[in-house]
């Protein structure tokens, strides 16, 4: 009889479920929370870590952690570490830590394929890649690369590992399944690379084909494998088919006694343009001034807290948006410790709602997380589909403050300029 593997996805904020359906995400990793999904059968399953707004330090910690808890339970198990399409995150550190906790000491692969083909990212001949418009940009030339936290300065997957890693992990030990190999469907070639490429493996994809081409060979090899990909690579290995974005009547839940509520904390540029053009609705604005809240604390909260309500409690629809203009900090540490208080500042203010909203969208990958975690109290949730390509939507689970609110999760990296636009104006719920 065939061996079923439990797949399992570390996501390292709640933009990972960007690619499924009818997939349930839990929001911690205690032994008994993760058996249960097991003796439930749950095929895939999300794990939300939020590993990228910690420190690496304790990312790593996380990640081992789990590593072990899946180790001591003991059932068959695909472990993916689910990254930033546009290269951001903890790597290689979370998955080494990961491959360590599951005890295969340096006895594994790192399979990378950061392919994300709903957010238009490809990679050819070892480069990622950026699409925008027409235009093919190398990922290192955009403006993701000068993460303060997570910058990078190589296109090539081959010298970013390295480069990433500090050297810990050469050029000699990379290899790549090319896109013409994986058109060739010479499937032993394919299984020779993963039997034998030291340390890392690539997977090149333009395509949804080219990744479940590569997932077919996965079942020929005992070898132990660590993924460390975006979101597309987890419908191919899940088998999970493409369902229509989600429509308006999807949403219609009757009259509510609140307006729906909009939380953006992400500052890449791509976020801001879609602020922008949010701002040309009828939807309230009201800016969350960091300045400010440095300044004055829970003084300032309350009132930003009682204004937001009072907007609310008139039915009106509200963005909450953090200012635009960056506080600059000297060190990456810093400046990841600053965007996860200003964070904490807006969960705050969802913590404070004084009645149901309508709707919740939260925009960029911590903020989303908070918000869920912290904000709604989400134990568990299940992934109903997407309002936009890459855009998941969740329904809250029972336990949660609000049971089965539509939680809009919206990438800062996703989406045109008229992206959140376009989300906003499919659950507005006024006539």
């Amino acid at each position: 009889m065939k061996e079923v593997k439990t797949i399992i996805v570390l996501d390292d904020d709640p933009t990972g479920t960007q690619t499924v359906h009818g997939v349930p995400v839990i929001t911690n990793w205690e032994k008994t929370t993760i058996e249960t999904e097991y003796e439930n059968k749950t095929p895939l399953f999300y794990i939300l870590t939020n590993s990228r707004a910690l420190v690496t330090a304790e990312a790593e910690k996380m990640a081992f952690q789990i590593g072990s808890t899946i180790k001591e339970i003991g059932k068959p198990t695909f472990v993916i570490s689910r990254g930033d399409s546009t290269l951001r995150g903890h790597f290689p550190e979370e998955v080494t830590a990961l491959a360590t906790g599951l005890g295969w000491e340096n006895d594994y692969l790192i399979v990378l394929a950061p392919a994300f083909f709903e957010g238009n990212r490809f990679t050819k001949d070892d480069i990622h890649y950026v699409k925008e418009g027409e235009e093919w940009i190398p990922a290192a030339e955009t403006p993701y690369a000068k993460d303060k936290t997570f910058g990078y300065t190589n296109s090539n997957i081959r010298e970013w590992v390295v480069e990433k890693s500090k050297g810990k992990i050469s050029l000699s030990e990379i290899d790549s399944v090319s896109i013409s190999e994986l058109e060739s469907f010479d499937n032993d070639l394919i299984l020779n690379k993963i039997e034998i490429t030291p340390k890392v493996l690539i997977v090149n994809a333009l395509s949804p084909e080219h990744l479940e081409g590569f997932v077919k060979v996965l079942g020929k090899t005992k070898r132990h494998i660590v993924f460390r990909t975006a979101a597309s690579f987890v419908p191919a290995i899940g088998e999970i088919a493409k369902k229509p974005l989600l429509e308006r009547e999807d949403f219609l839940q009757g009259n509510s006694n609140s307006g729906g509520l909009i939380v953006v904390g992400s500052h890449v540029p791509k976020t801001t343009q879609q602020l922008n053009a949010l701002f040309k609705s009828d939807i309230e604005p009201l800016e969350f001034e960091v300045e400010k809240f440095l300044i004055e604390g829970k003084v300032y909260f309350n009132e930003l807290s009682r204004k937001l309500n009072e907007i609310l409690g008139n039915k009106k629809d509200v963005v909450l948006y953090t200012s635009r203009q960056l506080v600059s900090k000297r060190t990456e540490n810093e400046s990841l410790i600053l965007s996860v208080r200003v964070s904490l500042g807006l969960i705050f203010l969802v913590q404070n709602l004084a009645q149901r909203p309508a709707f919740l969208i939260a925009k960029g990958g911590i903020t989303s997380s908070d918000v869920a975690t912290k904000g709604l109290g989400i134990q568990r949730a299940l992934v109903l589909g997407q309002i936009l390509p890459g855009v998941p939507v969740w329904q809250a689970d029972q336990s949660s403050r609000f049971p089965d609110l539509t939680y809009v999760v919206f990438p800062g990296n996703v989406g045109d300029e008229f992206g959140l636009l376009d989300a906003y104006n499919k659950l507005n719920l006024k006539p």
